[in-house]
């Protein structure tokens, strides 16, 4: 393929401008004209915010103190800055295992190391751009969600008997397993790893096995993963979360502790370390990991409010200082400005240290701070930062509050077994075992009674009622997935049965909008979306 960079738009990130210089004159060879350059992570995001580009030259390390070459790839797939058809490629001058795990770690789509030639670069941007044609069509089905698409065209193309048939059937394993076609899937991965030992291929088969609850050969898989191949991280992330369903949390520790040996710079690994240390009451090693994670969300898409209130429980708990403590969930508000989710995960959790140390009326003032904005705010919460502070209230001996929190998550999450068993280990942890387990039970049953009498309504083809029961229900549970695509699917049916009306398009978009981000590998959204398409289309 020759290259042809004429209608190409290109963005290179460096911060030596006679880089930035000579690389502009390597792609001008291949026609280039319309080449951006930025000499820095922040110019760079903000560029891409604005302009829809079709080859990005990223360098890794920007600066001291700088957001790197792969914060930025972190945080232009998090915000969707890259088409499916833009090349990211990762250049430095550096080989540090440090930078080279992170830079590979979140798969740019080449990495190319300095100094290198025009020939090089034009013969590596050529490939590229070749791949990424043949699988356009398949990754722009992917990025849709629409996987029923994905696996036709990748049936299409295997039917061809094309050089990149490993390609389509991990694109294709990738598909089923998102739809839950798990017997599907790991016919096409057995057949793989048939012809060759391919580590995404067993790493696919071990997810399989988790999802079953099948933990023991996932965990043999992972761990199979990790003896022929240590430099593949995700392994290492799947077999930690195994081994806590196993109940062996100092494994799953141990684990991640080799991982973020070898790539220290994943920050959503370090928290995960941090918080499963500070469960094994490990203080240094959690205080030791939540500093990492806090000082490299300064320059990340995924800074989080978790590593500074983790930091302030492992300092809080280790070291008996709650001045230092306090300074870090102050530090979280600053850094956060005003953000009413960190606002409210920082005011439980000062609540908590001021009982603590015996400040009764500032560990009020907290409290009723912290419920006060899980009134205003709740619904709009994560279930993880919800658990969070209702873990507080239990902590400061407000059950009532804390029960209410939880209530709420099991009514939002009531078919989600991960979830409701956090939500019953918090209840144990806080001695109200047989409360969280009645809680839990009774809170189901409403909202499976609820559910109930919708769906025998829509099989009594009383469809304008079921509508009423289920958007009455989904606007009271924003965050329960089987309510919401109910009261999705009521309105598909009465729009097929009495054609298009513009108000029940806009309500089934609005549940449908909620579904794709509460869970957008739900099997059922995927129907929903794919019928819904078509009744629009027509």
């Amino acid at each position: 393929m020759e290259l042809d960079l004429r209608n190409k738009k290109i963005l290179l990130v460096d911060d030596f401008s006679e880089f930035r210089f000579s690389v502009k004159k390597m792609l001008q060879s291949g026609g280039a004209a319309n080449i951006d350059d930025v000499s820095n992570g922040e110019d760079a995001i903000d560029r891409m915010s604005r302009k829809n580009y079709d080859i990005i030259l990223c360098d890794y390390n920007l600066g001291q103190d700088k957001k790197d070459g792969q914060q930025i790839l972190e945080e232009a797939k998090h915000r969707g800055f890259l088409k499916t058809s833009t090349l990211f490629i990762m250049v430095t001058a550096e080989n540090t295992m440090d930078m080279v795990m992170g830079a590979i770690e979140y798969q740019p789509d080449d990495y190319m190391t300095k100094p290198f030639t025009k020939e090089v670069l034009n013969n590596r941007v050529s490939k590229l751009l070749e791949k990424k044609h043949v699988l356009k069509d398949i990754e722009k089905a992917v990025s849709r969600e629409d996987y029923k698409r994905a696996i036709a065209l990748c049936d299409a193309q295997l039917a061809a008997n094309p050089k990149n048939a490993m390609e389509l059937f991990r694109i294709k394993s990738d598909a089923l397993l998102s739809l839950g076609q798990y017997d599907d899937a790991i016919n096409i991965l057995e057949k793989v790893l048939s012809s060759r030992d391919l580590p995404w291929a067993r790493l696919g088969i071990g997810k399989i096995y988790f999802q079953k609850k099948n933990y023991i050969e996932a965990k043999e898989h992972f761990q199979e993963i990790i003896g022929n191949n240590k430099a593949y991280m995700e392994a290492y992330d799947w077999l930690s979360k195994t081994l806590v369903e196993l109940g062996d949390q100092q494994s799953a520790q141990k684990t991640l502790e080799e991982a973020v040996a070898l790539s220290p710079k994943a920050i959503l690994r370090q928290r995960a370390l941090g918080e499963l240390a500070l469960k094994n009451n490990d203080h240094d090693t959690a205080e030791k990991s939540f500093k990492k994670s806090v000082a490299m969300g300064k320059t990340s898409i995924y800074k989080s409010a978790k590593d500074y209130t983790g930091l302030a429980k492992t300092v809080m708990n280790a070291k008996k200082n709650p001045v230092d403590a306090l300074t870090i969930l102050k530090d979280a508000e600053k850094d956060f400005q005003l953000n009413p989710e960190v606002m409210m995960q920082t005011a439980a959790m000062e609540g908590v240290i001021y009982k603590k140390i015996g400040h009764e009326g500032k560990a009020k003032e907290a409290i009723d701070k912290a419920s006060a904005l899980m009134e205003e705010h709740g619904a709009k919460v994560s279930p993880d930062v919800a658990m969070d502070v209702a873990k507080s209230f239990f902590d400061v001996g407000e059950t009532e509050k804390g029960q209410k929190v939880m209530h709420d998550i099991v009514q939002n999450n009531h078919d989600d077994e991960a979830i409701l068993k956090k939500v019953q280990d918090a209840f144990d942890d806080a001695n109200l075992k047989d409360v969280g387990k009645e809680m839990i039970a009774s809170t189901k049953q409403e909202i499976i009674k609820i559910n109930n009498e919708g769906v025998n309504l829509v099989k009594k083809g009383m469809l304008v009622e079921a509508i009423e029961v289920f958007d009455k229900a989904a606007d009271g549970l924003p965050q329960n997935k089987i309510v919401n695509a109910n009261a999705a699917q009521a309105l598909i049916m009465i729009i097929q049965k009495n054609g298009k009306n513009d108000k029940y398009i806009y309500q089934c978009k609005k549940y449908l909008d909620r579904l794709r981000k509460i869970d957008p590998n739900y099997p059922k959204f995927q129907q929903l979306v794919k019928i819904f398409g078509e009744l629009n289309a027509v």
